[in-house]
């Protein structure tokens, strides 16, 4: 931003050498590379202008304060000065005028106290308390930004004459301090703005190298993610078992393998009987209950590790069983139809039971046509079975 409004009226009053110094004071501050250092070298200049014996420089911050940045002090020893923040409203929400610093930053202008013994004033008098100091005079100056928002505020006390007499500050010094002042605040807003970018840009490398790193994690781990994603895209979200999706990919494998190595695979199809009534009389929710409980022990009895049980769609469940002779697989259809029927299945309003329906085929496969028959073979079978009465299971072998 370019120098503050009234910047130029205010140096016009200052003589030539003033206005020099002004000038030389002003690149040395766009000079500063470091906002600690830049606060310093502003409150530094602003002390020795108008030799002030004391000065402090408070920024306002995000929660609507004045945060004492930095003191400068000829008589005090000090540097470990923490004073409190202060409120630039009060309790209720109005501008608060009880402390010079805080008025000088919510009126935007200039406080000049010659006499601080007839002020009441909390906020010096606490610095003096916690310091062992005597405040005598006061130069508050707000820093306004090019919108002439307070931005801050420097603060000046005891000025002093050329033998060391305390005195107030003049109207002179009050000028050459509020040029300084607008000097400073364009300082401090380039400052700001040169180190917002420079965070921004290191924030930016700092993404960029961890963005690099997540990348090559990620790149070493796309084997374990692309099965761990598959895993997720291949669960029934009902019944917490693997979906229809998953059957088809694994039954085209275990149907080419079988074809390979010449051995027997099985395909069941279970539909659980009358499940629309359960739906009716009971709800969906209950309904959901019973498909979960359903595959559940269908899953439980078909565990072997090649075993593959599936919801293939509604109330229809699938298992794939490698390696089973088919009187073998008729009698563990049998025995989880039996074992269903007579179980009661718990739900949130009481305990049901329900009856399913089993259709098997077995087959060494012959060719790859044969795919899609052994399937169907399975699906033709269980519509014996609901034709015949449901609660059974019917069978078939196809042999070579």
């Amino acid at each position: 931003p370019s120098l503050l409004p009234g910047f130029t009226k205010i140096v016009m009053e200052l003589d030539s050498t003033a206005y020099k110094r002004l000038i030389d004071v002003g690149r040395a501050l766009s000079a500063e590379k470091d906002i600690n250092s830049l606060l310093a070298r502003i409150l530094k200049e602003a002390k020795s202008m108008v030799s002030a014996e004391a000065g402090a420089l408070y920024l306002r911050t995000h929660q609507n304060t004045l945060k004492f940045s930095i003191v400068l002090n000829d008589t005090l020893e000090r540097t470990d000065i923490d004073l409190p923040e202060i409120p630039l409203t009060t309790v209720g929400g109005e501008p608060n005028l009880q402390n010079i610093a805080s008025r000088a930053a919510n009126t935007g202008e200039t406080v000049n106290v010659s006499d601080f013994s007839t002020v009441k004033e909390s906020g010096a008098r606490q610095f003096d308390a916690i310091m062992g100091y005597m405040s005598r005079s006061f130069l508050t100056v707000p820093l306004k930004n090019h919108h002439e928002e307070s931005i801050g505020v420097l603060q000046l006390l005891n000025a002093r004459d050329q033998k060391g007499e305390y005195i107030a500050f003049s109207p002179d010094s009050e000028a050459l301090v509020e040029a300084l002042a607008s000097q400073a605040s364009v300082a401090l807003e380039n400052r700001y703005l040169v180190d917002e970018q420079a965070e921004l840009k290191h924030q930016f490398e700092r993404e960029v190298d961890e963005r690099t790193r997540e990348l090559k994690g990620a790149l070493e781990k796309l084997s374990e993610a692309h099965i761990i994603l598959k895993e997720l895209t291949t669960i029934d979200s009902v019944t917490g078992i693997r979906n229809r999706q998953y059957f088809e990919e694994v039954y085209d494998q275990e149907y080419r393998r079988a074809l390979r190595q010449q051995y027997a695979v099985t395909v069941m199809l279970v539909d659980i009987d009358h499940f629309k009534r359960v739906n009716d009389t009971y709800g969906h929710l209950v309904g959901d209950d019973c498909l979960a409980h359903v595959a559940q022990d269908i899953d439980n009895a078909f565990n072997r590790p090649a075993d593959v049980v599936a919801r293939y769609g509604g109330e229809e469940f699938v298992a794939i069983l490698p390696y089973i002779r088919h009187n073998d697989a008729l009698r563990m259809a049998d025995q989880l139809r039996m074992n269903i029927a007579d179980k009661d299945i718990p739900t949130e309003k009481e305990p049901i039971r329900v009856s399913i329906s089993i259709g098997v085929a077995t087959m060494i496969p012959p060719d790859i046509s044969s795919m899609r028959k052994l399937v169907a073979d399975a699906d033709a079978n269980l519509y014996r079975a609901k034709e015949e009465g449901r609660n059974r299971v019917v069978g078939s072998e196809s042999t070579p």
